[in-house]
């Protein structure tokens, strides 16, 4: 019995949020570890990270305004987590597409 208790003391302490933490001026950071175990993107994992986001906005009048977003999958050994960067800007603007940077950068050379 005293084995299942740890491993579900496992489990619990690798979904807990990091909760929201500042990092320059007026931007934020939360990471997650996503604690269920299997293969692939956990979209769960990733959408309570954006409600924690956005509740902490909310509470400041303002909407969560996405920087940059990291989601790494679970692999067999491996939890996956998710890492948001955002602001508290303004409500009422428009939508902006999110701008990912490119895994790889091609350097073509004329001869």
């Amino acid at each position: 019995m005293q084995r299942y208790g740890l491993a579900v003391l496992v489990l619990l302490a690798g979904c807990a949020s990091t909760g929201v933490i500042p990092m320059d001026r007026d931007s934020y950071m939360i990471g997650k570890k996503d604690g269920t175990p299997g293969l692939g993107v956990s979209l769960t994992n990733k959408a309570e990270v954006y409600r924690e986001a956005n509740a902490f906005c909310r509470e400041k009048g303002l909407e969560v305004e996405t920087l940059h977003v990291t989601t790494l999958p679970s692999m067999p050994g491996q939890l996956g987590s998710t890492e948001l960067q955002f602001r508290c800007a303004p409500s009422g603007g428009a939508a902006k597409p999110l701008v990912r940077d490119s895994d790889t950068i091609v350097e073509i050379r004329k001869r």
